[in-house]
């Protein structure tokens, strides 16, 4: 049950603010977008499974970095960074390979799957 209040509350809370953000300010820009992406953030406090929190802190940072970077780069503070989309991935994957290998406490239940179909070796790659 906390999973989808989590999902609904983050949902909710980005749409709200983003309305009230573009309303209030008369401008809809990324920094809107940024600002309610953080407050979505907080309804990671409805969630209570420890494992699925630090899961999408780690990929909800990822992405906020990567919109982050892209909004900088659309306003001209910095030069569009090629490929930054995959250099966030890499530490995500990481991560979750280290976490699937040593800290099985705190890999979610079922996302396990596709790991455990792509690390196990085959009997063909054992002789």
């Amino acid at each position: 049950m906390s999973f989808c209040t989590f999902l609904g509350a983050f949902s909710g809370i980005y749409k709200a603010s983003l309305c009230t953000l573009r309303r209030w300010r008369g401008k809809d820009d990324g920094l809107g977008a940024l600002i309610s992406g953080a407050l979505a953030g907080l309804a990671l406090f409805f969630d209570y499974s420890a494992a699925r929190k630090k899961f999408l802190v780690l990929y909800l940072f990822c992405r906020s970095l990567d919109c982050l970077v892209q909004v900088l780069a659309k306003k001209g503070y910095i030069k569009k960074i090629k490929y930054f989309e995959v250099y966030m991935l890499c530490p995500l994957i990481t991560y979750l390979f280290y976490a699937y290998m040593y800290e099985n406490e705190c890999f979610p239940p079922g996302i396990d799957k596709a790991f455990k179909y792509c690390a196990a070796p085959t009997d063909k790659e054992y002789s």
